[in-house]
């Protein structure tokens, strides 16, 4: 009888356990970065960037640069420089010397149509799940799953860490329905530091030579 409620009592526990890191905490946690990451009016970010292809047993690696102000951004990863305003995108590939000028009537292609997402408001459309808090090189991260409520989306989870002390990001994980997965890992960041709207725009006539191909 003893070993009865003993076990009675650790599934209650268990059960106790999962129900606090189920939505509640892990909603609180997402509302509070959200709400961060949305009052920042700068952010300049280092990262890497990694596809990592499951289906194929491989994966690729870039470090990048992303600075963005409201709607605008400024994009510099593997091999190309993007701009964009707010409403004019300009593509730039230093290489090739080519830029190409387009006017996009949406940015929901994921991370590399719009980098600015990976400070999004993630309150909004979310599932959420506190998976647990973690230390690693003696700082303190909570670690957090979303799940999206529109099942059309090309991703079934989204994976976020950030640091428990300044609601820092640390990285942010795309778990793609087709076996492909982006993760972010964010190296340094600088919310609200002074950026000049013009750099979100690019100036060909700065560069000689240069190939436009305009698609506005």
């Amino acid at each position: 009888m003893r070993r009865f409620f003993l076990t009675v009592g650790a599934l209650i526990g268990a059960s106790i356990l999962a129900m606090g890191q189920s939505a509640p905490l892990g909603k609180d946690l997402i509302k509070s970065f959200s709400e961060k990451m949305q009052a920042y009016k700068t952010i300049e970010a280092d990262f890497s960037f990694t596809l990592e292809n499951l289906q194929e047993g491989f994966s690729d690696s870039h470090s990048g640069t992303l600075t963005f102000k409201g709607n605008k951004y400024f994009l510099d990863l593997m091999g190309m420089e993007v701009y964009y305003d707010g409403t004019t995108k300009w593509q730039f590939i230093p290489d090739a010397n080519e830029v190409t000028i387009s006017v996009p009537t949406s940015l929901d292609g994921g991370f590399l149509d719009d980098p600015t997402q990976i400070f999004r408001d993630y309150e909004q459309d979310f599932k959420s799940r506190f998976i647990g808090e973690k230390v690693e090189k003696g700082v303190a991260l909570y670690e957090v799953d979303l799940y999206p409520e529109d099942l059309s989306e090309p991703y079934s989870l989204i994976k976020i860490i950030f640091k428990k002390q300044n609601l820092d990001p640390i990285s942010v994980k795309y778990q793609g329905k087709d076996g492909i997965n982006y993760i972010i890992e964010v190296s340094k960041f600088k919310p609200n530091t002074n950026v000049k709207d013009d750099s979100f725009v690019f100036d060909p006539q700065k560069h000689r030579g240069i190939e436009v191909v305009d698609l506005r």
